[in-house]
């Protein structure tokens, strides 16, 4: 689950390249950096909280 998180963002920032350069028109594809961010920071969030316990 730790390192699916990471792969799950990359991916999204790999297809937000990729429909970037490919249909620049398109604004929707800009939601997926975002989210690939939010995955990101909820991670790291995450292992804050569980390095508490």
């Amino acid at each position: 689950m730790k390192n699916s998180l990471y792969i799950i963002a990359g991916l999204l920032v790999l297809l937000w390249v990729i429909a970037y350069l490919a249909f620049d028109s398109f604004r929707y594809i800009d939601i997926l950096l975002p989210l690939a961010a939010f995955i990101v920071l909820l991670r790291i969030f995450y292992v804050k909280r569980a390095m508490k316990k």
